[in-house]
């Protein structure tokens, strides 16, 4: 009888999905507050976010860029003359990943994972890896003007960087165009 159930015990770890002792549970770390980021960026707290809706013109380009049909209606952002600052929450794996992104010029100036979600792939959050989407546009087709190395082990959080870095710089550029849809919340 034991024999049979240490059989069946084996059997059970080795077809699992994941074995017991190879899984890993996310924890929700948080590096810096939204509000202190903003304060940071812009030197002093706006008194209200500005909104920038998803219409019928702008929705094709965001799904190209998200690659996912479903997202947000608006976005919200902070802005002191021509820098915008992005609070941005991006799915990496399967929880979502929150970074801000200050713009300045057309151009990325600032990078900063503020919580992390996942259960590895938190490299992202080093300077090594921030600081190469310093300097980066956004190109006609909407792609990075610079290439970004990923990280081994967490691709898919890098891919989440680069896709918030692109919808942050983009929506950057519908709100400064004159005719952009923008408005005050």
């Amino acid at each position: 009888m034991m024999r049979l159930f240490l059989s069946i015990l084996v059997l059970l770890l080795l077809h699992s999905p994941a074995p017991l002792w190879a899984r890993s549970v996310a924890v929700e770390e948080n590096y810096l507050k939204a509000e202190e980021y903003i304060f940071a960026a812009l030197g002093k707290m706006p008194e209200k976010p500005y909104v920038i809706w998803i219409t019928k013109a702008i929705k094709p380009d965001i799904r190209n860029i998200l690659r996912k049909k479903i997202f947000p209606l608006r976005y919200r952002y902070y802005r002191l003359s021509d820098r915008t600052v992005w609070i941005m929450n991006v799915v990496g794996r399967t929880m979502p990943i929150t970074v801000g992104i200050t713009i300045e010029d057309k151009k990325i100036i600032d990078l900063t994972v503020l919580t992390y979600r996942e259960s590895r792939g938190s490299e992202i959050r080093f300077p090594a890896f921030r600081n190469q989407f310093k300097n980066v546009e956004l190109t006609e087709k909407h792609r990075l003007s610079k290439p970004v190395n990923g990280i081994s082990g967490a691709t898919m959080s890098t891919n989440a960087m680069k896709k918030a870095s692109r919808l942050a710089l983009y929506l950057n550029n519908k709100v400064l165009e004159k005719d952009g849809p923008q408005t005050k919340k």
